[in-house]
């Protein structure tokens, strides 16, 4: 053979191993970018329900607050209104109930520190559910 034909087949070999070389790079990148889109997917849809634990302890947390107003106000309890926040709170300050004595601001007006802890607790445990969810379902990039 001579020099230029050895030449030549060392350039098409040299050009199928860059070829292969190319063709894996490419392959690899798309694999990488498909784990990448269904972990973003995934992570999306974890996100979806955290937004949704979030928004109902936010519920819980809005009616603790409606309720501290309703009692600080003194409103009677015997309202419609009143009785349905009261009701409705009700199995989210029980826990809480007895921890401590809310002190009477004048006539039929109480600050219900016992509710005030409440909210700050279920904050908590919503933030660490919030957190187990996350880091239970979430996949990284």
């Amino acid at each position: 053979m001579t020099e230029n034909e050895l030449r030549s087949q060392e350039l098409n070999r040299h050009e199928e191993r860059v070829d292969r070389n190319i063709e894996h790079h490419q392959a690899v990148n798309l694999g990488e970018k498909q784990r990448g889109i269904a972990a973003a997917n995934q992570n999306s849809s974890v996100a979806r329900i955290i937004n949704i634990v979030y928004f109902l302890f936010g519920a819980v947390e809005l009616l603790l607050v409606v309720r501290v107003v309703l009692v600080l106000a003194g409103v009677n309890a015997a309202n419609a209104f009143a009785g349905f926040v009261y009701g409705l709170s009700a199995p989210f300050v029980a826990l809480f109930a007895s921890l401590m004595q809310n002190p009477t601001l004048g006539g039929t007006s109480v600050l219900e520190i016992t509710t005030l802890i409440a909210m700050l607790v279920w904050a908590i445990v919503a933030w660490l559910v919030a957190r187990l969810i996350w880091l239970v379902l979430s996949r990284p990039r």
